[in-house]
């Protein structure tokens, strides 16, 4: 081995060793400013990006749909809620993708084996398999306990009466939107905002929640609380349903009001369908046709034509008209009558629906006073109620009308309405004469029961004056008593107010009215004196062997008030006519108070005032000898005949003298309540009915002339 040198470095060497230091300083002084270029780079400049993308390996913030408010009917109980049900969902990259895996995992969620295995062969991280499935297809999902699959919980739309209110409560889809009713029209406030919720991925691309959602979230939907009263709902659904079978008819619809407040307490439709199956009410046709579906109102509309007649004083209760014996020619076209008649007066003509009659009326009325009164019952504009898809209707100006076209308007042809808008109308009668605007929606309150918006009462419009009102209140009380076209909606111990309606409807193949088509309706309130209910039934293409409104729409109407007042309370008090407000009263006031009482010559008083005002005998009043004693009978005079003490049959008093009325009443046993003189023109109860212990009402005309 050679021997290293020894002694001092030569100059050379020691440059050379110089030279490799510094050469080795510098390659390390360019390794570690190479390094900490990059480290600044990543960790200053490309942090962020860099972050992101770490954090998309193991973060994920999962954006939950928003938990949708409930909607309550009007005691409180649920009609459509949320609950938190299961989701399925894969990861293709961890799944098998075998025929096998997707076979049974479309056995268990119902689907279609190719559907699944194509999404299996995606690859993607996160696919939806099923969202909100039923509970035993999340226990044949659990069972399998196949790699890569995973149930996650979302908010599923339930409503727990079934179909009950089906069409008027809709259906929210499966982002938490509402698609249709009372869903769609008020979805702003019951859909509530999204949520976001941290998460962490495990190796799997699983997704374990860090957090939940809380139960008073803030970002969570109000709950809506609707004026729907559940019981008058379920009674207008099972009368209208029995009514539409029992007349094999197409389809039909109900509304229940309450006159005093706008407020809607039913609306029924059939067919209906169950909102928890939202895709039957495409197959089965259903939908909200009491909001929806304008038709022709038919003889509904002499109501407001009389009403317009009346408050103008164009026409008196009592004035004749002549029925041309059934027909009538106005250039060439004919008008019909279902029955032949002669002198009809006003009231007449409404209790036997003469289209006759009504054409007279109309004419002497006129086209421009006609359409201003149908357009303060609103007709020709929507509502306004809080449900989607509502229909304004048609009615056309009334210097297109026609001589023909203003005489049809007059019995409800060649105009359309929806029932919601009739109903709106009659619903003022009721009140008296003030038009309130239809109402659904009570008030809507915050996820923590806070109210955020109250929707009072609106202030009425006077569309009539009060005189009208009584007047018109009594002719429509004719129509349900005998000899009426709507007898079937009598009920015992309640005086009802009404108006049968029978339309026949455009053959859409050929574009002309059909021979054998037709919509059938009633509409009215009670009790007529002090009311409570408003209603309207309309039948849509019934037998046309039997399609008349008295005979298929009417017993509707009974059967639901008839269950509907017991189901409120109404007392015995109510059942008696009361008075409504006095002629001159202001525009807030409504009808009398319930539980007033006072006997129906009251509110045929102005009739017997106008017939009677030229007879100098009117209110001197007859001392005739009762059962009891005396009475004194005139037009401000009520006095009581006999007393009853047993059930009695109600005779007929129509077209009887004062004297003849009350031998008749004596010998039935029956006490009297007079008002008027001359011959008898009305009574209640009516003729026919059995009674006990009761009044009968009768209201007397000075005889026409010559007669």
């Amino acid at each position: 081995m050679k021997a290293l040198p020894t002694g001092p470095l030569t100059p050379r060497a020691t440059r050379w060793i110089r030279a490799r230091m510094i050469v080795v300083a510098l390659v390390l002084l360019v390794g570690f400013g190479a390094v900490a270029w990059r480290a600044t780079q990543l960790q200053v400049r490309e942090s962020p990006k860099l972050r992101a993308l770490a954090e998309e390996q193991y973060l994920k913030t999962v954006e939950l749909p928003p938990r949708r408010g409930p909607v309550l009917f009007r005691d409180g109980a649920q009609l459509a809620t949320s609950l938190e049900v299961d989701s399925v969902w894969v990861n293709a990259r961890a799944a098998p993708d075998d025929a096998g895996t997707a076979a049974a995992l479309a056995e268990a969620l119902d689907l279609d084996p190719a559907a699944v295995r194509a999404k299996l062969l995606s690859r993607r991280y996160f696919v939806w398999l099923k969202r909100r499935v039923p509970p035993d297809e999340a226990r044949a999902v659990r069972k399998l306990a196949i790699r890569g699959v995973t149930l996650t919980t979302e908010p599923r739309r339930y409503y727990p009466n079934g179909a009950l209110a089906g069409p008027l409560i809709g259906f929210a889809g499966i982002d938490s939107a509402g698609l249709e009713g009372v869903e769609l029209a008020m979805d702003s406030v019951l859909r509530g905002a999204k949520a976001s919720v941290p998460g962490l991925k495990d190796a799997l691309g699983r997704v374990v929640y860090t957090m939940g959602m809380p139960e008073d979230d803030p970002t969570s939907g109000a709950t809506v609380e609707l004026t729907v009263d559940r019981f008058i709902q379920f009674s207008a659904e099972r009368a209208l349903a029995a009514g539409v079978k029992a007349s094999r008819a197409k389809a039909g619809s109900a509304i229940v009001m309450d006159p005093r407040t706008g407020e809607v307490l039913a609306i029924a439709n059939v067919p209906s369908f169950d909102p928890n199956r939202p895709k039957d009410h495409v197959k089965l046709g259903a939908r909200n046709r009491a909001v929806t579906d304008p038709f022709e109102p038919g003889s509904t509309m002499k109501v407001f034509t009389l009403a317009a007649a009346l408050d103008t004083r164009a026409v008196r209760p009592d004035d004749l008209f002549d029925g041309e014996k059934g027909e009538l020619k106005i250039g060439k076209y004919t008008i019909h009558d279902s029955h032949d008649h002669e002198q009809l007066t006003a009231s007449e003509c409404l209790k036997v629906s003469s289209n006759i009659c009504a054409a007279k009326i109309a004419r002497r009325l006129g086209r421009e006073r006609l359409e201003d009164y149908l357009h303060r019952f609103g007709f020709g504009q929507r509502t306004g109620i809080e449900l989607p898809g509502e229909r304004a209707g048609i009615l056309r100006p009334s210097a297109r009308w026609g001589e023909i076209g203003l005489a049809t308007l007059a019995f409800g042809q060649g105009m359309t309405a929806s029932p919601l808008q009739v109903l709106t109308g009659i619903s003022a009668v009721a009140n008296g004469g003030l038009y309130l605007p239809p109402r659904i929606v009570q008030r809507v309150r915050g996820p923590r029961g806070e109210v955020l918006e109250e929707r009072p009462i609106a202030e009425g419009r006077r569309v009539m004056g009060e005189r009208a009102v009584r007047e018109l209140t009594a002719m429509m009380v004719s129509v349900t008593d005998t000899g009426g076209t709507a007898e079937q909606a009598a009920m015992e111990g309640f005086t009802v107010a009404g108006k049968t309606g029978t339309a026949q409807k455009v053959d859409p193949r050929t574009g002309r009215y059909a021979k054998s088509l037709f919509v059938a309706s009633f509409g009215g309130f009670v009790p007529a004196g002090a009311p409570r209910l408003a209603i309207l039934v309309v039948i849509d293409e019934p037998d046309p062997q039997k399609h008349y409104g008295g005979e298929v729409a009417a017993p509707v109407f009974k059967q639901i008030a008839e269950e509907s007042l017991r189901y409120l309370g109404v007392t015995h008090q109510e059942r008696k006519l009361a008075a409504l407000p006095a002629s001159g009263g202001t525009a807030s006031e409504g009808p009398a108070l319930i539980g007033q009482e006072q006997p129906v010559a009251e509110i045929m008083r102005e009739q017997a005032e106008v017939a009677s005002a030229t007879d100098p005998l009117a209110g001197a009043g007859a001392a005739l000898a009762g059962a009891d004693g005396e009475a004194e009978l005139g037009l401000g005079d009520l006095g009581a005949v006999s007393e009853v003490r047993a059930a009695t049959l109600v005779p007929d008093f129509t077209g009887m003298s004062l004297g003849q009325a009350v031998a008749a009443a004596r010998r039935a046993g029956l006490r009297l309540e007079i008002t008027g003189h001359g011959v008898a023109i009305g009574q209640s109860p009516g003729p026919g009915r059995v009674v006990r212990g009761a009044r009968c009402r009768i209201a007397f005309r000075p005889p026409a002339e010559g007669g």
